[in-house]
């Protein structure tokens, strides 16, 4: 069953955009972050050092030939966290770009 969400200045009134909500969406939290603009000095030591302050890491893999890193929390909500505490942060002369995929 979905659930009907209306969102817009006039709620209550009829009036609004009707967005169809998953119930499900909530159950597959993504835990997966892709690390991406990193320095070719950057190395994997660095990355779980940065990684494990979150939270506990289920998978690491770095593609040094793309500058980027994937990793996978345990918990969906580090990778949340992770986000938050560094995109955008340098690290070896480089800002690096944090996003929370599907993975």
């Amino acid at each position: 069953m979905n659930r009907v969400v209306v969102r817009g200045r006039a709620r209550g009134r009829g009036v609004g955009r009707v967005m169809q909500q998953n119930p499900r969406a909530q159950d597959c939290q993504r835990s997966t972050v892709c690390i991406e603009g990193l320095s070719t000095t950057t190395t994997n030591k660095q990355l779980m050092n940065l990684l494990n302050s979150i939270g506990p890491v289920e998978m690491f893999t770095m593609l040094p030939e793309q500058r980027k890193a994937i990793a996978k929390f345990v918990n969906p909500q580090h990778a949340v966290s992770f986000q938050h505490s560094f995109h955008r942060h340098m690290i070896d002369l480089s800002h690096i770009d944090v996003s929370v995929i599907d993975g």
